[in-house]
């Protein structure tokens, strides 16, 4: 009889071990996952789990930097009568079989842990008897593994493929459930706005965009489900397919995917209403924000056959900003620069340190038509912009000289002021023009502004520029 298979997959991305954990244990923070309550979706899970799969054992864990704490659990009592799990519902992380899977983000599957070394002398093997652990990720809708789902036998037993698409089901369903419990949650207990001032405009109405947020939260969980059914027929459980219904299932897999990023990008817009003039400033790690930013473009660039890639030079990381609206700044930006590249370029976001504050350059790259977007790429406006902006350039002597210029003058033109006007253009135009603007005023809010930099010849690109804040 030959080793049972171990079935372990890894995950590669551009970030380093370090900065993975901590953009990890920061979203395992806001979620609250480290609270003592119980929650009811992951008790649901540890049973259904149990149940539909046989285990005499379930656990629904979330892990920080020592620790696998245990959230829900079924069959504790079965490793012996007050034994310390089940007393705890804990485990150190160096003994934690979980771990592999929150690396890696991808299920494993131990048909027998005394035919492995790596898990035949591990705590859970020889003082609790655990012989065989399915394990499954609980993502976030950002990417991220906050913790597992997983069942155990103390006796070895073969996991097939529909036991491990039933456990990434039910995981992607709870987590889904979880986050969407957790915004509502959020909206409920948040306090009253205070009165603004009387030279302010009045408040756009709350229900309004209460009412927006929670219906694009109500979209999350069949489009959760239909990405996880998609990904389970894909698989070929239920039997082969042909190359034309696997292309359509790649089609429906990548669709749910995009738009799960546009509900956010929708639930995210709803909160910048009247009252999100003042600024949330917190010291934020600025490559961890632009990885998030880019993460949720993803799927966008993709599409259009496009890559997103961030460097950073050295330097200091952390900076006192208001996380959520630089991380909107960047991604209608970077989006805006996304929509106006030709297939095959690669968007590029570099961030740098200056004097005076923080500098963060926009631009695309193309290996047959260079550097740089086309004056008409980058914001589309009608020509009498166009004429407007080339000889603000040519008249800004000190400016032009180093080829940089406001994004502010360049939408200063009549078709620029009036909101309206962008319906002339069509959708994908006018979507991408009214994001520039909201990336103005986030910079602007912060003390900032976005420049243009660059001339016809070589081609253009978006300067952000932000001042170094105090509290």
């Amino acid at each position: 009889m030959g080793i049972p298979e171990i079935r372990l997959f890894c995950r590669l991305d551009g970030l380093t071990a370090a900065a993975r954990e901590q953009q990890r244990l920061l979203v395992l923070t806001e979620l609250g996952l480290l609270d003592t309550e119980v929650v009811p979706i992951f008790e649901e899970a540890t049973q259904t789990a149990a149940h539909s799969l046989g285990a005499p054992i379930s656990l629904l864990s979330a892990i920080d930097q020592s620790r696998q704490w245990f959230k829900s659990a079924v069959g504790l009592s079965r490793l012996g009568l007050m034994n310390d799990l089940a007393l705890s519902r804990q485990l150190p992380r160096e003994h934690a079989f979980c771990v592999h899977v929150m690396d890696s983000q991808q299920v494993l599957a131990i048909e027998d842990t005394l035919e492995h070394p790596a898990f035949a002398n591990s705590l859970l093997c020889q003082q609790y008897g655990i012989r065989a652990y399915l394990g499954a990720p609980l993502l976030t809708v950002s990417g991220e593994c906050v913790g597992t789902l997983c069942v155990m036998d103390s006796r070895p037993r073969n996991f097939t493929e529909r036991d491990i698409e039933f456990l990434l089901l039910t995981a992607r369903l709870s987590m889904s459930e979880y986050e969407r419990l957790q915004m509502v949650k959020a909206q409920v207990v948040k306090p009253a706005p205070r009165v603004q001032p009387a030279a302010l405009p009045p408040p756009s109405n709350p229900i309004k965009f209460e009412l927006l947020a929670q219906l694009t939260q109500e979209l999350r969980t069949p489009l959760t489900s239909v990405m996880g059914m998609a990904s389970v027929l894909n698989r070929e459980i239920y039997g082969p397919l042909t190359s034309k219904q696997k292309e359509y299932l790649d089609i429906i897999h990548h669709s749910g995917q995009y738009l799960l990023s546009l509900v956010k990008e929708i639930l995210e817009l709803s909160q910048l209403d009247d009252q999100s003039r003042a600024l949330n400033l917190s010291s934020i790690d600025i490559e961890m924000v632009c990885q998030q930013a880019i993460s949720t473009l993803e799927q966008a660039a993709n599409r259009r056959e496009q890559q997103i890639r961030l460097s950073v030079e050295p330097g200091n990381r952390i900076w006192l900003l208001d996380k959520d609206k630089i991380r909107q700044m960047l991604y209608h930006l970077l989006f805006s620069v996304v929509q106006s590249s030709t297939a095959g370029s690669i968007v590029r976001l570099h961030v740098s340190q200056k004097s005076s504050g923080l500098r963060l350059t926009v631009w695309a790259a193309h290996p047959c038509l260079g550097e740089g977007l086309g004056f008409n790429e980058m914001l589309m406006p009608q020509t009498s912009a166009i004429a407007s902006f080339e000889y603000e350039m040519q008249s800004h002597g000190h400016r032009a000289s180093a080829g940089l210029i406001p994004v502010a003058t360049a939408l200063s033109a009549p078709k620029f002021n009036n909101l309206d006007q962008f319906s002339e253009t069509d959708a994908d135009t006018a979507r991408k023009n009214l994001g520039l603007l909201l990336s103005r005023q986030l910079a602007e809010m912060h003390g900032g502004q976005i420049l243009i930099q660059g001339s016809s010849e070589p081609g253009y690109r978006y300067v952000i520029t932000l001042p170094r804040l105090t509290q």
